[in-house]
């Protein structure tokens, strides 16, 4: 699992190495084999990167250009876009000098991306079974893009036939198709990187796998051990700092690579960052990371032509200090009045939704305020309503959980202890017990029977009124209604 991780970082995209095929390891102990170079030309690669994509030919076909010959190895070319081109074939070229000169002089040919016509053309003319040799076969995809036809069966075909397939992608190519494409295990035989100057860096990679492929062992000019001992020492809630023993031989720099890990513990591919560091510096700080969140840190050396040993280690930031203490200060008829206590990460304000229980979370209703806010009254809200509030902290470039609060909003009330006390056989004087909030009453006043009806509206204050000039032996029907901001009104009370 160790190597694969390794495997797999090491052929991240590399964004800042240098850009010159200088792979100087040789291919020993190799007898033979038949290798095809499938390159795409389509118009997306243009003219300068494609002498970048013949660099890297040239630097997997040079640790075999002692044993390139008729008997021993033998190496193929197919430009493909709409059509596929022979460059040369098998027999073109035995010699290694002449196939390095023949590979720079290939010219770019342009148009679209139909790899599987091309996976075919090599399975039906360089790999057919009349002229089949029984050595090690090997195809060499590199491409920039999807395909425009169908890969599965070519590739399935020629696999058949017991070809290994590398597929080496660059910068829009799909993942999965260059998975569908390349040989068992998909981890050895894909590797994919973020533009053509990367194409140098990869070079020593994908040479070791092409020569042991071919039952050669791969050598370098000499082996060092890699950066060790990665340690870390200061978590913030979006930084990482972490040192490391240094690498041996002659390190040019230190590629530094960090990206986020799912839930499942997986890498985020999408989200890998790098920084090259220089060969005296063993301490770096990962910055605009996300709180809470953990991370995969890789420290590659660097040497003048080649990527050398990694360490990694896992590490999490800090989690982000979420709002304590969100509570009800006041609840009123149709407002809530809320505080709550500033965290201790520094914040750029706050956003606050809020609606009814059970409300759908599009119709929630949204507020913003500034970071210097510890205070928020929330208005035009429903009476005798639970509402679900959530306040969230805004922060520069991540985001918190929010603190969460439920409160009722008050009943509209009506007047109780409602009487009637006769004064005269004209008047008689209303008593009641006030309602808080209130900011009136009316009074309604009317006979039993018939439409002579009377209003009367009070202040906030009031709890009694003698209503005068009525019919003396008339029965009268005595209402008061609680009256609330705006047209708001409480359940009326009655007294005959």
């Amino acid at each position: 699992m160790g190597c694969l991780l390794q495997w797999t970082l090491l052929l991240a995209v590399l964004l800042c190495l240098p850009s010159r095929s200088t792979a100087q390891g040789q291919c020993n102990n190799v007898v033979a084999a038949d290798i095809v170079f499938l390159v795409d030309g389509s118009s997306s690669i243009g003219r300068a990167n494609f002498v970048l994509v013949k660099n890297f030919m040239s630097g997997i076909v040079k640790p075999f250009t002692r044993v390139v010959g008729p008997s021993g190895i033998r190496f193929g070319t197919i430009q493909y876009s709409d059509t596929a081109r022979v460059e040369f074939t098998f027999t073109t070229y035995l010699n290694g000098t002449e196939l390095i000169t023949a590979i720079e002089n290939i010219n770019y040919k342009g148009g679209n991306t139909r790899t599987g016509a091309g996976l075919k053309y090599i399975a039906d003319n360089f790999f057919s079974p009349s002229s089949i040799r029984d050595v090690p076969k090997i195809t060499i995809l590199i491409t920039d893009g999807k395909s425009q036809d169908s890969v599965k069966e070519p590739s399935q075909k020629l696999r058949s036939l017991g070809v290994k397939i590398f597929a080496v992608g660059i910068k829009s190519a799909d993942p999965a198709e260059l998975k569908l494409i390349a040989s068992p295990p998909q981890s050895e035989f894909t590797s994919q990187i973020g533009n053509f100057k990367a194409l140098s860096s990869l070079l020593p990679l994908v040479s070791r796998r092409v020569c042991t492929t071919t039952g050669g062992s791969y050598s370098s000019d000499e082996a060092y051990s890699g950066p060790s001992d990665l340690q870390f020492s200061s978590e913030t809630t979006n930084s990482l700092r972490f040192q490391w023993k240094s690498a041996g031989g002659p390190v040019s720099g230190y590629v530094v690579q960090y990206r986020p890990l799912s839930g499942l513990g997986q890498p985020i591919t999408a989200e890998l960052r790098q920084e090259t560091i220089p060969s005296d510096q063993q301490s770096y700080t990962a910055r605009e990371l996300r709180s809470g969140t953990d991370y995969l840190i890789t420290v590659i050396a660097q040497y003048p032509s080649s990527l050398g040993e990694s360490v990694s280690g896992k590490a999490q930031t800090k989690p982000l200090q979420v709002v304590t203490a969100l509570r009800l200060i006041q609840a009123g008829f149709f407002n809530l009045a809320l505080g709550w206590d500033t965290p201790a990460d520094q914040v750029q304000g706050y956003r606050i939704t809020y609606g009814p229980i059970g409300q759908p979370a599009a119709q929630l209703l949204e507020q913003s305020v500034g970071a210097e806010s510890t205070s928020l009254t929330l208005v035009g809200l429903k009476s005798d309503t639970e509402y679900l509030i959530s306040l969230y902290p805004l922060f520069p470039r991540n985001s918190a959980s929010p603190a969460t609060l439920t409160a009722r909003t008050l009943r509209l009330e009506g007047v109780q202890q409602l009487s009637v006390e006769t004064i005269s056989n004209s008047s008689v004087r209303v008593r009641w017990t006030g309602v808080a909030g209130a900011r009136g009453y009316r009074i309604v006043l009317g006979p039993f029977t018939g439409s002579d009806v009377e209003t009367i509206e009070l202040g906030g204050d009031s709890e009694s009124h003698t209503l005068g000039n009525l019919r003396p032996d008339a029965e009268y029907i005595v209402t008061v209604i609680t009256l609330y901001s705006g047209e708001a009104e409480g359940p009326a009370a009655t007294a005959l």
